[in-house]
């Protein structure tokens, strides 16, 4: 049964050369018990061959529509194709998810009526699961930094927390990561898109940033479920490669001068960068990771304070 708040939703989601994962999210959608929602399934620069057996897999349904950007514009470009096409419809919310998850049929609704609650003033997200382990939680947000800097620590540790209940009450957040949440239209016609000062890492904590400055709260419900893989479009899921050890450390330093004052801000990331090069370094010497990755925090942090002069916009440079 459907429940009552039918508010306008459209869902934008990113396919990059990964249609298994996007055809489940798509089937998952479509199977809501929500009905009032348009999905925008946007190809960011898939192969020919890729793109167009997404177009002859995806299901005949009124309410989806692909779109094709040729070249991949990162996922910042993605998002902001979404959210600039979506606007012409002036949506009452945007749900903005990643491509390899399946989401409960009820948690569009859930996120909706949170997002209600809230007299939409705020952003809302729910229990992220992991793809593999449907029983344990991977994510549910991030703690306020006591410091008011980007020290927001995740309440799931290890991404591995057998859910028994022990996070069943709606709380506020400090941070949220968009692996799916939902934006009242009021945050994007407030603070716009996200930020082009970043291609890929970063951007829904800038995002997130933008929007408590403007009053709106971060919110997490627990009955809005998702089931996601992670990590699988970035060099094949290495989480230890040079390549995120470069984007994640830009990302860092971007965040501390875009958010706080100067001198908070160069306090904040010289620790950062000590504390991070310490910690490869150890596993370094440990066997658990490559000279390349310390190579990585080091060219971040040169290109960074050559980007914090001009703030140009990010096009996904990374050398490694």
């Amino acid at each position: 049964m459907e429940k009552k708040s039918q508010e306008s939703v459209v869902i934008i989601t990113l396919n990059y050369n990964q249609n298994e994962y996007t055809l489940g999210c798509v089937e998952s959608l479509l199977s809501s018990d929500y009905g009032n929602f348009q999905l925008f399934l946007i190809d960011n620069g898939s192969s020919e061959e890729n793109y167009q057996k997404l177009k002859d897999s995806i299901p005949s349904d009124g309410r989806l529509f692909l779109f094709r950007i040729k070249d991949n514009c990162g996922y910042v470009g993605g998002i902001n194709f979404g959210l600039k096409s979506a606007s012409s419809y002036d949506p009452d919310f945007y749900l903005i998810m990643n491509n390899d998850t399946i989401i409960d049929e009820f948690a569009i609704s859930e996120l909706v009526d949170a997002g209600l609650r809230y007299d939409k003033k705020a952003i809302v997200s729910g229990k992220v699961y992991n793809y593999d382990e449907k029983d344990t939680l991977q994510y549910i947000g991030q703690d306020f930094d006591p410091e008011e800097m980007l020290n927001q620590k995740s309440i799931v540790k290890e991404r591995r927390e057998k859910d028994i209940g022990q996070y069943d009450s709606e709380r506020e957040m400090g941070m949220l990561d968009d692996i799916f949440w939902l934006m009242p239209s009021s945050v994007y016609k407030t603070i716009g898109g996200y930020s082009d000062y970043f291609f890929l890492y970063g951007e829904q904590n800038d995002y997130a940033f933008r929007a408590l400055k403007e009053g709106f709260k971060l919110i997490y419900t627990p009955q809005a479920k998702l089931w996601h893989k992670g990590g699988i479009t970035t060099c094949g899921g290495e989480k230890t490669s040079a390549r995120i050890e470069y984007w994640t450390t830009m990302a860092v330093l971007k965040l501390s001068v875009l958010h706080f004052p100067s001198h908070k801000a160069q306090k904040f990331y010289r620790k950062w960068l000590l504390r991070s090069l310490f910690k490869n370094v150890f596993l370094l010497l440990a066997g658990k990771n490559k000279p390349s990755n310390i190579l990585a925090i080091v060219q971040a942090y040169l290109h960074f304070r050559h980007w914090n002069v001009i703030r140009y916009k990010d096009n996904g440079y990374n050398p490694f």
